[in-house]
């Protein structure tokens, strides 16, 4: 196979697979907000501004509230991958089942502190000063939505871990009844049982409950890798899971301090107006948010895992293919989402002028920095991906928190409430500057020596393996499976492999891809393949091994 016909083939290859794990990310990230979209619409329209008001108070200690489950999964995630790839399926699906507790008990923890310290937890948010009025309505749904933590947390595991499993379908699933339960028990709560915010929140924590019961069904299956296994669970593990995972952890934290700074910046300096068009802002971000963070996770996990094929060119091909889908997708969104801002604003705001306009100008504001946000947690994830894990914590925490707050603190004397929304783009151009900075500072203390990927990769030199020392194949049926045999062979021969090595690379390779031909392509006459890459790294040899569009029997 010559250059650009092995250009083309890995070029199809990452983008398939990468259009494939971003649908499922997308609709994980999006199905973990449908809740709070969904309350925020209803609590707007039927509440009153005063409601939605104190549900913008409370609603980012709910990004707070999933921090333990996107730590652990995080890790958890980018270790599975790993094990799954060395061909450790049992000890990859222990560490998944250790997740899955991890986030229970963790939860369960922050369950019972907001339910003991609900009153002094909202006043921390913001119900204090010209807000101190709508500390009563904020606490309560606040401990609403605390009762379903456990439930909640155990669903984002499973939404992250679903789309390594193929499993997109009943992700769709989930997703449109997360939607019709959540607005079905809402409506109740206000229709029937006429309540307040606490049933609003009771009812997202039942929905949940819900949600996780369809999810469950992903394990009725034969042919998924996912299992639970209780039995031995490997708990020294935990330290590494939750370094692992600190990032998004930090990102999460950041956000909630952030809001709830710039809620009590809104307290002192304008009304509840103001503080009301900022959880319409709010909102606007969950809905929109999902994108960029389902494009980033996906850049999470396939760094990690090209990160093993040590192609310079794979990661560039993955990254820029990320980088153009990000940009497209948030250039389109903020040009429909400035002429739509009007009737989105208006979908929480009813009968207040003043609140309307300001939310309309905040949700503007927020779509003016989509573009370089989706740039900014890309590249934050990528640099988790790749094990950059002390690069990619201090820009979670500056990109979440410090900056934005410096941002506003900068401008509010200038603008008042303004600087508010003003900070998100002001912050993301900052943020962007940063990451320049350290692509320069490490290439400098680093070694990394080559041209402008390199850098932008943060790979040092040595890392890609030259093209005369990998050969690429794809397998579509088991006609084909002995020439590749010899092509291993043939392969090694001319590195002057020995004989012993020449013979088990070539009949490992015969082995596995044949069975995966034979157990693993199912009969529904679409396009199965098997990719296969041989490397030469020194005097060693590595032998990946990757399919599309099989089933898996464990």
């Amino acid at each position: 196979m010559d250059i650009a016909a092995e250009n083309s083939l890995n070029n199809r290859i990452i983008r398939n697979t990468f259009r494939a794990q971003v649908v499922g990310y997308v609709v994980a990230s999006l199905s973990s907000v449908i809740e709070t979209l969904i309350d925020g619409v209803i609590i707007g329209q039927f509440l009153g501004m005063e409601a939605i008001s104190a549900f913008g108070i409370v609603s980012p200690l709910m990004v707070a509230f999933a921090m333990a489950g996107a730590i652990v999964s995080a890790g958890a995630r980018t270790r599975y991958v790993r094990l799954v790839g060395e061909g450790k399926v049992s000890k990859a699906q222990a560490v998944f089942s250790l997740a899955c507790l991890l986030a229970v008990l963790f939860a369960a923890a922050m369950m019972l502190l907001v339910l003991v310290f609900a009153t002094p937890l909202t006043r921390l948010l913001g119900a204090t000063g010209n807000a101190a009025d709508l500390l009563p309505r904020a606490r309560a749904y606040l401990i609403g939505i605390a009762i379903g933590l456990p439930v909640k947390n155990l669903t984002w595991i499973l939404w992250t871990f679903m789309p390594i499993d193929n499993d997109r379908r009943l992700l769709m699933i989930a997703s449109a009844a997360t939607t019709v339960i959540n607005t079905v028990l809402d409506l109740l709560v206000i229709f029937v049982l006429h309540g307040d915010t606490l049933e609003m929140g009771l009812a997202s924590s039942l929905s949940n409950l819900m949600t996780l019961f369809i999810l469950l069904l992903h394990f009725r299956k034969k042919d998924i890798l996912l299992r639970f296994s209780f039995g031995g669970l490997p708990w020294s593990e935990t330290g590494n899971l939750l370094r692992q995972g600190l990032p998004a952890g930090l990102f999460r934290l950041g956000n909630t301090l952030r809001v709830a700074f710039m809620n009590h910046s809104l307290a002192l300096v304008a009304s509840s107006a103001a503080i009301a068009a900022y959880s319409v802002h709010r909102q606007m971000y969950s809905f929109l948010n999902p994108l960029a963070l389902g494009i980033a996770d996906t850049v999470a996990v396939l760094a990690g895992v090209l990160l093993g094929e040590r192609s310079l060119g794979s990661l560039r091909r993955m990254f820029s293919l990320a980088l153009r889908t990000v940009l497209i997708a948030s250039a389109a969104l903020l040009a429909i989402g400035w002429f739509l801002a009007p009737q989105f604003s208006s979908l929480y705001i009813r009968d207040d002028s003043e609140a309307l306009r300001l939310a309309v100008r905040a949700t503007r504001c927020y779509l003016l920095g989509m573009p370089l946000y989706g740039v900014n947690l890309l590249y934050m994830n990528y640099c988790q991906g790749i094990g950059r894990s002390r690069l990619s914590s201090l820009a979670s925490t500056s990109s979440s928190i410090i900056l934005p707050v410096l941002a506003t603190l900068l401008m509010l004397p200038r603008f008042g409430a303004d600087a508010v929304w003003f900070a998100f783009p002001v912050a993301q151009l900052l943020m962007f500057v940063f990451y320049m900075a350290a692509v320069t500072a490490a290439g400098r203390k680093g070694d990394i020596h080559g041209g402008f990927w390199q850098h932008i990769l943060l790979m040092e030199d040595g890392f890609d393996v030259p093209q005369e020392d990998c050969m690429d194949r794809t397998v579509t049926s088991v006609e084909e499976v002995a020439e590749l045999s010899r092509s291993v062979w043939r392969f090694c021969d001319a590195h002057g492999c020995d004989v012993r090595r020449r013979y088990l690379m070539s009949l490992s390779v015969e082995e596995m891809v044949g069975n995966v031909i034979e157990h693993g392509f199912s009969k529904d006459h679409r396009r199965h393949s098997v990719d296969v890459r041989v490397l030469k790294i020194g005097e060693n040899y590595s032998l990946l091994v990757s399919a599309r569009r099989i089933k898996i029997v464990v």
